[in-house]
């Protein structure tokens, strides 16, 4: 490991990695020397945000549902090795009032953000243990500890998150394994280019700072929670002030 790559000879793999939080996440790993499985639904989508990441690497994509125990077991299969870190990113929301949202829609919410998480971390956590090293990054959102209108189940799902991340970091850090949250508020991706403009407005008037957040200042917060030892069940909070107000 050197300086200018600080994440030489790590094996990470990152979920939610072929757009968004999680492709910059990748990048900013990548770039730091990190060998890196990128995981996400769609095989296209993998595929392109592979040819993103910077060339000489060993990187490598698989395609699957976080929220599947049979593709975790796969996953662990297949990894060939014990990974280094582990990053949670793999995220979906709604809007809409809880009484109009339907069922299906909550179930799938839960099962990606939430059970998604749960089952990455389990499926992960032998190899890190019996090595006494190992990170864990949860992508959780300040909706986790903030009430928001309209993101009910969505808040739901990330409070689980930050509840995941401080019981498991209790459990595991005798072991040498470190279990970290990025709690994001609003932030330039995806997810958000679809907000109404009113919606928008309102956002930035919440927030003190203004703006939104980049997905390149989350992945600065994952790196620090990488290279920072003595971080353990932390919860970053990136929201340009909104959960102070």
């Amino acid at each position: 490991m050197t300086m200018a790559n600080p994440l030489s000879k790590k094996l990470i793999l990152i979920t939610g990695a072929s757009r968004g939080i999680g492709l910059s996440i990748s990048r900013k790993f990548a770039h730091a020397g990190a060998s890196l499985i990128l995981v996400s639904r769609t095989r296209p989508h993998l595929d392109a945000a592979l040819s993103a990441l910077p060339p000489g690497g060993e990187h490598r994509c698989i395609a699957g549902d976080v929220g599947d125990p049979q593709f975790w077991e796969e996953v662990r299969g297949g990894c060939g090795k014990k990974l280094d870190v582990l990053v949670n990113s793999a995220g979906i929301t709604h809007s809409s009032l809880l009484m109009a949202t339907k069922p299906e829609t909550i179930e799938d919410i839960i099962r990606t953000n939430l059970v998604g998480s749960v089952l990455g971390c389990r499926a992960v956590l032998r190899g890190m243990v019996r090595a006494r090293s190992g990170c864990i990054i949860n992508i959780s959102s300040v909706l986790g500890i903030k009430a928001g209108t309209g993101s009910v189940a969505y808040a739901a799902s990330k409070a689980g998150v930050i509840g995941l991340t401080r019981s498991l970091a209790a459990e595991v850090g005798s072991s040498g394994v470190r279990v970290n949250a990025i709690l994001p508020g609003y932030i330039e991706t995806d997810m958000t280019s679809g907000m109404a403009e009113g919606a928008r407005r309102e956002a930035l008037e919440f927030t003190p700072m203004r703006r939104m957040g980049t997905a390149e200042e989350v992945a600065d917060a994952a790196m620090f929670l990488v290279l920072n030892k003595f971080a353990n069940g932390s919860q970053v909070v990136l929201d340009g002030g909104l959960s102070a107000t």
